[in-house]
């Protein structure tokens, strides 16, 4: 009896982990998808912030939180598309927050 209730525990703290990481590469698969799409030019970063809301809304079914910041790097102007979510609970753990970013560098007139 007392190694199938351990059984069980480490079966669901697998499953958590698992289900974790799967939101987590959800959450930069749209962040990605976000920053690319702020990055074209003339569409600018309200169009990626709702792209990647609607790519996690459409995945997850889940609420979200988008944030845009442009940085640079290497010389090159990027936009940086970060996504934060909860994790799905199982049983009596608590899903914890999960942060995913992507990178797309800007293109257009201003790009050099």
């Amino acid at each position: 009896m007392l190694v199938a209730a351990l059984v069980v525990t480490v079966g669901i703290a697998v499953l958590q982990i698992v289900l974790a990481t799967h939101v987590r590469s959800t959450l930069k698969a749209c962040a990605a998808e976000g920053a690319r799409t702020a990055a074209v030019a003339r569409l600018g970063d309200d169009a990626g912030a709702d792209r990647a809301l609607e790519c996690a809304a459409s995945s997850l079914g889940r609420d979200v939180e988008v944030a845009v910041a442009h940085d640079a790097v290497g010389g090159r102007d990027t936009v940086s598309v970060t996504l934060t979510g909860q994790a799905p609970a199982l049983s009596f753990w608590t899903g914890g927050a999960v942060e995913a970013n992507g990178r797309a560098l800007v293109e257009g007139d201003d790009a050099p």
